[in-house]
């Protein structure tokens, strides 16, 4: 029989959340269950309810380490002086990201919870952060007169590429590839 938690209730949620990552990474979300992660952890299911409310609570707080993820992969490496060259380099790098973290790309923006509950404010706002930080520097580029929907409507753009590249499918709907694509994007965004 599992025991109870053998640790501090912050430690125990941080290796809740690892032990989700390796199981969406390795089966996607689909491979996820409470049961798998209690036994992982050592503890009940019942105890791992005690650390997060459901299991899409669990999947929340692994998709918002996903997000801390895109953030580092995005910025924190110096970009490209040249505010057009920086937006080209934002835009491959989320396609590097997506693909590097593969299913885990997948938390963020494919989950389907099993309750009504809104996306907590916390969760949100660390997404608005980095679509902020996207949108000061696709401001840079694209000079006076940009407009966030302008911003919205190219980094979905990416994102669409992105997420149809990590799930193979880009040639359903593209003949170039990935990366000529996102800097077509990003060329067609400057020029407007």
């Amino acid at each position: 029989m599992p025991r109870r938690l053998p640790h501090d209730h912050d430690e125990m949620r941080a290796r809740a959340i690892a032990a989700a990552r390796a199981a969406i990474s390795e089966g996607g979300l689909a491979a996820l269950s409470a049961r798998q992660i209690a036994g992982e952890l050592g503890c009940s299911v019942g105890s791992l309810y005690n650390l997060f409310v459901d299991l899409d609570d669990l999947v929340l707080h692994v998709a918002a380490s996903v997000v801390a993820d895109m953030r580092a992969a995005l910025f924190d490496e110096p970009l490209p002086a040249d505010p057009g060259a920086a937006l080209r380099t934002l835009a491959r790098r989320y396609l590097a990201h997506a693909r590097a973290a593969g299913r885990l790309f997948a938390t963020i923006f494919e989950h389907e919870p099993r309750h009504d509950r809104p996306t907590p404010a916390w969760h949100l706002a660390g997404i608005e952060e980095i679509f902020a930080a996207v949108a000061a520097v696709a401001g840079r580029a694209a000079g006076e007169g940009v407009e966030r929907r302008d911003v919205e409507a190219l980094w979905a753009a990416v994102h669409g590429v992105a997420a149809l590249a990590v799930r193979d499918k880009l040639a359903f709907v593209a003949r170039s590839d990935a990366e000529t694509l996102v800097d077509t994007i990003v060329a067609r965004f400057l020029a407007a």
